[in-house]
């Protein structure tokens, strides 16, 4: 009874919500009409060049086996996380390939039958986080520094391994890999897989464009908020964004501030995530028990990290003189261009695991949308 007043009240809330923001939108056109325009321009000019690639070779490497010489180390990973051996390539492609890449590898290897729904949510947890190429462009813009930004994702990858090891240690029940009936096609078949690969792609960057250009125009809307209140609330909804907001802060508060910001991943990209596992049965219930430990897990081993390799010196001394300009697609853009030394890492892990001759389940709704 009290459970259904509350829905109906939740309900009824949203319905308002929904009309207030529909008459906002009327308003005050202009502040969408540019939300859309600055979402558009971040997805044209570095969601899809940093991703879209990546993504197909994510679908092609799904199925890669686990006898490469790379993925010898990621076994052993995989153990300590008490996940199948099979996980590797996912393991490395969704530290590697930003915070989308996890949930699509898990996604997959779950509608292959090659691991239970149980450890695809367990997967979620391990392999999120922002990508390398991400991580230098957010060093290069808020500190002068793309090195000082792949040592902050290294840090990124220590706590991502501490929290795993907890998280399987605490929460992990094993499970059994169902029977899904699933009929593969031969990984030989190098054609079908690649078109496969591209139209799942395509379709992935059409949902991560979309959120990126929705939360976008709220942001617009939140920036006319006063006092710079908007900045801050903002920079919760977009990874890209918040990373931004460091800028011109103090060393370590900034540092403190990205490793929160790069473990949570904020709201668009949490949406991204749900999107993906929709229809699929795996429970995000871990994750979010995950996000709980990596934050303060991530945070601490930065600052820790800072303290022994002393990362400010890496630093540009203009950066510490005051606050920047406020966080903004702009900003985002260029945070996420990325730096030839992380694509060609990129391009080098894609070739190491280059699969051979496994059978691949296909998601048959790809071709029929």
């Amino acid at each position: 009874m009290i459970l259904d007043k509350a829905r109906k009240a939740g309900r009824g809330m949203l319905a308002v919500m929904g009309l207030g923001a529909g008459a906002l939108l009327l308003i005050r056109s202009e502040v969408a009409a540019e939300g859309v325009r600055s979402g558009t321009a971040l997805c044209l000019e570095t969601v899809i060049p940093s991703l879209f690639i990546f993504m197909v070779f994510c679908d092609l490497l799904a199925g890669a086996g686990t006898g490469s010489l790379l993925l010898r180390p990621l076994k052993l990973l995989a153990g300590l996380y008490r996940l199948p051996a099979a996980t590797g390539s996912a393991l490395l492609l969704g530290v590697i390939g930003g915070y989308p890449i996890g949930a699509r590898m898990a996604v997959s290897m779950k509608r292959e039958g090659r691991i239970s729904e149980e450890q695809a949510g367990r997967l979620l947890t391990v392999a999120y986080g922002a990508s390398p190429a991400f991580m230098a462009g957010v060093g290069r813009y808020v500190f002068g520094s793309g090195e000082l930004g792949l040592a902050l994702w290294g840090c990124q990858l220590a706590a991502g391994v501490l929290t795993g090891v907890l998280v399987a240690r605490l929460l992990a029940r094993g499970g059994t890999v169902p029977d899904n009936g699933c009929k593969g096609t031969e990984g030989g078949r190098l054609g079908e897989r690649f078109v496969s690969a591209v139209v799942s792609a395509v379709r992935g960057m059409g949902i991560i464009c979309g959120f990126v250009v929705v939360f976008s125009v709220v942001g617009s809307f939140l920036q006319l908020l006063p006092g710079g209140i908007g900045r801050w609330l903002t920079a919760g909804l977009e990874v890209s964004v918040g990373c931004a907001a460091a800028k011109g802060l103090a060393y370590q508060t900034a540092i403190g501030w990205i490793a929160g910001c790069c473990s949570l991943g904020g709201v668009s990209v949490w949406l991204q995530n749900v999107c993906f596992l929709r229809g699929s049965g795996i429970s995000m219930r871990m994750f979010w028990l995950s996000r709980l430990v990596h934050l303060p897990v991530s945070i601490l081993v930065t600052l820790i990290a800072d303290r022994f390799f002393g990362f400010s010196s890496w630093a540009a001394e203009s950066v510490f003189c005051g606050f920047g300009p406020e966080a903004s697609p702009a900003a985002a853009a260029s945070i996420g261009s990325g730096n030839l030394v992380s694509s060609v890492f990129l391009v080098v892990c894609c070739l190491m695991l280059l699969p051979g001759g496994r059978k691949m389940c296909y998601n048959t709704s790809d071709f029929t949308q």
